[in-house]
């Protein structure tokens, strides 16, 4: 039986909701926007616990979000089946979904950690743009005599109306401002992309672990332009960015500076760790060249490897500067291991001063260009650093 709902109650809920759109759709962030939809539902319709999930379409899975409320450690983790749970249903069919008495309903399921047959009232709601399901949500009141009356049921429905427009709203943002950040030629961040990244890195990393930059350089790049033409030249730059790529953990970020000039940055790699990457970016370059016009071009670069210890201060302009340093270096030493003893010890720097009582903490781009020079050139009994 359909429960009745003054004139007041209407009123106010519906002014809620003009409220509502409005805020959502003001916000750009999509983690600042799933917070704001739980705490803004929670105040229409109190509920326990709310999940929100959106659609991995082509594995048929749905990814948690939010799940907010009484839900085990590791779920957001975790990968639902479409039409699975209810849901899951919702998903699949674009339905929402009723369900006063949730523990008696087969099509339910149980979500493992949480306890089982407890009496619990469940509305799902599938988020659908532009005729395409997205997404689902799931509001749940627990314990005995849980109920949702239509009313809610219908606000509920509403409510994952604007949901679904501030989600879209908020990825289109996120894309568009993705694009601004994005090099068009090789889709690797540009250089106020990678900027504003470095800083983030640096701002959230524990300052208990390192942090490396890479700046590479192509070899002779202008003989490539001039030879075969811009258009090549554009190709080659796509390709080491593909080889870049491919030498890089999935969590490394990779930019392009200019030119001829990439950048990674990764959080948490140790100095041996950063040297292998620059290890790979030199095998994938020599072992794959790249097919262009019935020409095959093979580019090498030098890497320049700078990596902030430990427990040191760090800032975004000192570290690329460093790593252009390192980089440099490695061009003026040619292809060649002529002079390199004199040539190492010129790359030593001096001790960075640290605070009064500490021991001096050495810069570590030197030894890195040292690694770098015996993967191309060993020698039997090499020169140590004094």
């Amino acid at each position: 039986m359909r429960q009745s709902v003054s004139n007041d109650e209407l009123a106010r809920s519906y002014q809620q909701l003009a409220q509502i759109y409005q805020d959502l759709l003001s916000l750009d962030s999509l983690d600042a926007l799933l917070e704001r939809l739980v705490g803004t539902v929670r105040g229409l319709i109190p509920v326990n616990s709310v999940l929100i999930v959106e659609a991995d379409t082509p594995r048929r899975e749905l990814i948690p979000l939010r799940a907010d409320g009484t839900w085990p450690a590791d779920f957001a983790q975790k990968r639902l089946p479409f039409g699975e749970g209810l849901i899951g249903l919702a998903m699949r069919h674009g339905k929402p979904i009723l369900a006063n008495e949730a523990h008696r309903d087969p099509r339910a399921g149980h979500v493992i950690g949480t306890p089982e047959a407890e009496p619990e009232a469940i509305i799902s709601l599938p988020l659908v743009a532009h005729g395409v399901v997205i997404g689902a949500m799931s509001l749940y009141r627990e314990g005995e005599g849980s109920h949702f009356s239509d009313f809610e049921f219908e606000l509920a429905q509403s409510f994952a109306d604007a949901a679904t427009l501030a989600i879209e709203n908020a990825r289109v943002r996120a894309e568009l401002l993705d694009q601004t950040r994005r090099d068009e030629l090789t889709g690797v961040l540009n250089r106020r992309g990678f900027d504003d990244l470095l800083e983030r890195v640096i701002a959230t990393s524990p300052s208990d672990r390192e942090i490396a930059v890479l700046l590479i350089d192509l070899d002779g790049f202008k003989r490539v332009n001039d030879r075969h033409g811009h258009a090549c030249g554009d190709n080659v730059l796509r390709h080491v960015a593909r080889q870049i790529t491919k030498a890089t953990r999935a969590e490394d970020c990779i930019g392009r500076l200019g030119g001829d000039e990439f950048v990674i940055v990764l959080a948490g790699a140790t100095r041996g760790e950063a040297n292998e990457v620059a290890g790979r970016i030199h095998s994938g370059l020599a072992s794959t060249p790249l097919i262009d016009s019935h020409s095959s071009i093979t580019v090498s670069a030098s890497v320049g490897v700078f990596v902030a210890e430990a427990g040191t201060a760090r800032s975004a302009r000192s570290m690329l500067q460093r790593a252009d340093e390192a980089m440099y270096d490695l061009k003026r030493l040619g292809s060649t291991p002529i002079n390199r003893p004199r040539a190492l010890e010129r790359l030593h720097p001096k001790p960075v001063l640290t605070q009064a009582g500490e021991a001096p903490q050495e810069s570590s781009w030197h030894a890195n260009v040292y690694d770098l020079l015996e993967r191309r050139f060993p020698l039997r009994h090499p020169p140590p650093l004094a």
